[in-house]
């Protein structure tokens, strides 16, 4: 009996074999398990050229374009998923509006996330999840987005006269580069700031958010909180956006779902984290250690009692007191 291989796909006048195909998934699957998504966006990509509409391709294939920065193919195969009726429609939605953020289509997020909600399509646990979402969006759409904007010119600085200024002032100084275009002389005066360990986190932060929407790709060395970490910018998420800080949000709102005055408040501490302590992220503790940690860092502001006196306890409130400066 001759095997049966299933159906024959062909596009533009070139016939892949079914086994090719599946060669070409299994390829993509393994290179995402293995976090090579450059590989598995090969992968998928010559698979999807010949079947986009292939459900197994979908899901990894959106993930492997977002994770490799590629968000405008990213956006177009995670709209078929979402169509495809083969998956979790929340989990396919949240793809969705975590790309849109990226290619800073606010409106549109802004309106789908609020039009989830009014409908009551999004169930209790993960209402947090988007709330977040939400939030994040509102912040980045106020921060990047200006309707009409011409070009502006600004006034360049010495390192010498950046450091003269205070906190403040420089961050006012730096807010003169936001919605340019930046050359390279500035760029490389942005990168100096940003490996300046004596400068506040938070000047260093607005620094490295500069290069990274510049596409500045040489690799640079920040130092905070005692902590060393070499980075590339153009490929950094923006700060509180990674995966892990989105974890440790919907965490809280589990551990305060009956008290949404200290949810908030542990939320907003921990997204003040991701602000301050950018690029560095909850690498080293779980998510569950972290969540539990603002709970004790929030109870203690209620009660006066003083947590205990952990690396990451300590941690936490040393970022937090850099806010309060």
């Amino acid at each position: 009996m001759r095997h049966r291989y299933g159906r024959l796909v062909k596009k533009d006048n070139v016939v892949v074999f079914p086994g090719a195909l599946e060669r070409l998934i299994e390829r993509g699957l393994d290179a995402v398990e293995d976090t090579d998504y450059a590989e598995a966006v090969e992968a998928f990509g010559q698979a999807y050229h010949f079947d986009s509409d292939n459900t197994r391709i979908l899901a990894p294939y959106a993930v492997s374009l977002y994770e490799t920065k590629d968000f405008p193919l990213a956006k177009e195969v995670a709209t078929k998923l979402l169509h495809s009726g083969t998956t979790d429609y929340l989990d396919a939605m949240e793809l969705y509006l975590a790309i849109s953020i990226q290619l800073q289509d606010y409106d549109e997020v802004e309106m789908t996330i609020e039009a989830l909600l009014d409908e009551d399509i999004v169930p209790p646990d993960m209402v947090n999840k988007f709330n977040y979402l939400r939030e994040l969006n509102k912040r980045l759409s106020y921060r990047y987005l200006r309707e009409d904007l011409e070009p502006r010119k600004f006034d360049t600085f010495t390192m010498e006269e950046f450091m003269e200024g205070t906190t403040e002032t420089q961050q006012k100084m730096l807010a003169e580069f936001e919605n340019s275009e930046l050359d390279r002389a500035t760029q490389i005066l942005l990168s100096q700031i940003v490996e300046k360990e004596s400068l506040h986190p938070i000047v260093i932060t607005y620094a490295l958010v500069l290069l990274r929407d510049s596409g500045y790709e040489g690799e640079l060395t920040v130092r905070k909180f005692g902590q060393s970490k070499q980075v590339i910018p153009a490929e950094l998420e923006l700060p509180s956006q990674d995966e892990r800080s989105i974890d440790v949000v919907n965490q809280i709102g589990i551990l305060f779902e009956k008290d949404p005055t200290r949810m908030q408040m542990a939320i907003d501490a921990s997204l003040r984290y991701g602000i301050v302590a950018y690029p560095f992220c909850w690498d080293e503790f779980s998510t569950t250690d972290v969540a539990d940690a603002y709970t004790q860092y929030i109870e203690s502001m209620f009660t006066g009692e003083p947590v205990i006196a952990t690396e990451l306890n300590s941690m936490i409130r040393s970022v937090d007191q850099q806010t309060e400066r």
